[in-house]
């Protein structure tokens, strides 16, 4: 009785195995042109990696013009506080000049 178990859990292990390996299968029969065997195999992994490549490099250049922007704005910020200090400080010598001539 117990080698009939055994032997019935042996036949089932490899039908379990059988079932967990996934196989790939295909609409049409496998040609034996190595170009389309390549493609159909590997078109997948290689669409994948070229969507993400695509994605980081638009990453990249998002943040790089991104902070060129920031530079740009930065650098004209600067000059028009300098160009707003001037302005105010003709205005003031200007006002001192009215008041001195009277």
């Amino acid at each position: 009785m117990f080698s009939i178990r055994a032997a019935t859990a042996a036949r089932r292990v490899p039908a379990l195995r059988h079932q967990l390996v996934p196989t790939r299968t295909y609409a049409t029969e496998q040609s034996g042109n190595p170009t389309t065997s390549f493609y159909k195999t590997f078109s997948r992994p290689i669409a994948k990696v070229m969507i993400l490549a695509v994605f980081t490099y638009q990453v990249a250049y998002w943040s790089w013009i991104k902070l060129e922007a920031d530079e740009v704005r930065g650098k004209i910020d600067a000059e028009i506080e300098t160009l707003e200090k001037t302005v105010d400080d003709y205005k003031e010598s200007k006002a001192a000049g009215k008041t001195a001539s009277k």
